[in-house]
């Protein structure tokens, strides 16, 4: 990083733009403790430690006063993952992302470390790898999802940054991408991105990492040098129209190509080449690039698509509003596993932990479940150091802007002030303390 090029931990500060983001701060969707009080008994088990797990546990935890509660995570160490960008960014430090899982886990929650590796509903219980079985009356299933590196021939995770192979979705991943965008800009290229074909976690990251990229080269003179491309296993950018026809103009202006339903299937890192195939061909396109960064595809955990809990598909199916298993009613699914038709994301995850604790407690007390998630999800695409297009959406594919006086369908600064200096500090603080 260059003292010239105006990058930095700190930079870009906008005239009034913290006190923009703290309004913002206030208006994005806030949510308080609104899960009542209540004295229902039994034990919930809770899989999953991450976004969702921590956030359901503390909203339990209050509201909860004579059940047990088990939270079941094998990892003490707790990732920041919407960080990860800003590390591969050279905008976080890699500390800036990581804090001790110990220090969300609720007081009153039983912590067990241990991973799950069966999970048998019909029995409600499910079975870790070193405590056997834990029988459960109510179960919230937030495991998060598995990235499948080895579905792409050629690439393994922990050889992250062999052959100027990058992966951003991997914390260390995130560490080497960066010194490998500084690289790229000294010494010129071909640099490809691609996304990938599954659902995956937050979907907008693949666009970011690239245009942040470029956006960097420009800025340290060195654009000229480098040939950005971008392979799109679908036929879009986003799956939101208006931010769709944003992100294909922004990707016009800055000259890169988009080549359209191409999925990446194997890497050759030795000899620097990348192997695509067009849908619906059995042709193969060879594409010889200098820097890679790809994106695996992703699924739910294997204990999840062995069990009846997925029904065979690589997601939870999962009632969207009520957030209740279709065929386990005493079953809450939400986060990442969850077979929702809404963008994977933490600002998803923060609205649905309030919905599923809420209907978790009502049916612990024999009630209809009433509170109803409509699908909200949001994704700040950095789309250059110091702008962001913050698009938040719901089931209907339509903006729903949290900041009235912000046009939802361009890139602003504020956006930036709320990714760089406000979120961080809210997720950590807020939503996995359960009051936000």
């Amino acid at each position: 990083m260059t003292k010239q090029s105006g990058i930095g931990r700190r930079g870009f500060l906008v005239a009034g733009g913290l006190g923009a983001a703290a309004a913002g701060y206030g208006a994005y969707r806030w949510n308080a403790n609104d899960v009542p009080s209540s004295e229902a008994k039994g034990h919930v088990v809770i899989v999953g430690g991450g976004t969702a797990g921590l956030a359901v546990a503390s909203r339990l935890r209050r509201a909860l006063k004579n059940a047990q509660i088990t939270l079941i995570e094998p990892e003490r160490t707790h990732y920041y993952q919407p960080g990860f960008t800003l590390v591969a960014a050279g905008v976080f430090a890699a500390g800036d992302v990581v804090r001790p899982e110990a220090e969300f886990v609720p007081a009153g929650v039983r912590w067990l470390e241990d991973m799950v590796v069966g999970a048998e509903p019909e029995r409600k219980r499910v079975v870790t790898a070193k405590s056997g079985a834990v029988s459960y009356d109510f179960l919230v299933l937030c495991p998060g999802l598995e990235m499948d590196f080895g579905a792409i021939e050629g690439v393994e995770r922990a050889r992250l940054g062999e052959g100027n192979v990058h992966c951003i979705y991997d914390y260390a991943g995130s560490q080497r991408c960066w010194t490998a965008i500084q690289k790229l800009s000294e010494t010129g290229g071909r640099a490809i991105f691609t996304d990938t074909w599954t659902k995956l976690k937050c979907g907008g990251a693949p666009k970011k990492i690239n245009l942040i990229a470029e956006d960097y080269c420009r800025r340290q003179g060195s654009r000229q040098k480098v040939d950005f491309r971008y392979y799109s296993a679908l036929d879009h950018l986003f799956d939101v129209p208006v931010f769709n026809q944003r992100m294909i103009a922004i990707y016009a202006q800055r000259g890169i190509p988009v080549e359209w339903n191409h999925r990446l299937m194997r890497v050759d890192a030795g000899a620097r080449k990348a192997v695509f195939r067009p849908n619906g061909s059995e042709a193969e396109v060879t594409v010889e690039y200098d820097f890679l960064h790809f994106v695996p595809p992703m699924r739910a955990p294997e204990f999840v698509r062995q069990s009846g809990l997925s029904a065979g598909a690589d997601w939870v199916p999962t009632d969207k509003e009520t957030l209740l298993h279709k065929s386990f009613r005493e079953v809450v699914v939400l986060g990442d596993v969850a077979a929702l038709p809404t963008s994977k994301t933490g600002a998803a995850v923060r609205m649905q932990a309030p919905v599923a604790a809420a209907n978790l407690v009502a049916l612990m007390e024999g009630k209809e479940p009433q509170r109803r998630y409509d699908g909200y999800t949001a994704c700040p695409v950095v789309t250059e150091y110091g702008k962001v297009l913050l698009a938040e959406f719901g089931y209907d594919k339509k903006p729903t802007p949290t900041i009235p006086f912000l046009d939802p369908g361009v890139e602003h600064a504020v956006g930036w002030e709320l990714k760089v200096h406000v979120l961080k500090p809210m997720y950590f603080e807020g939503v996995l303390r359960g009051k936000a």
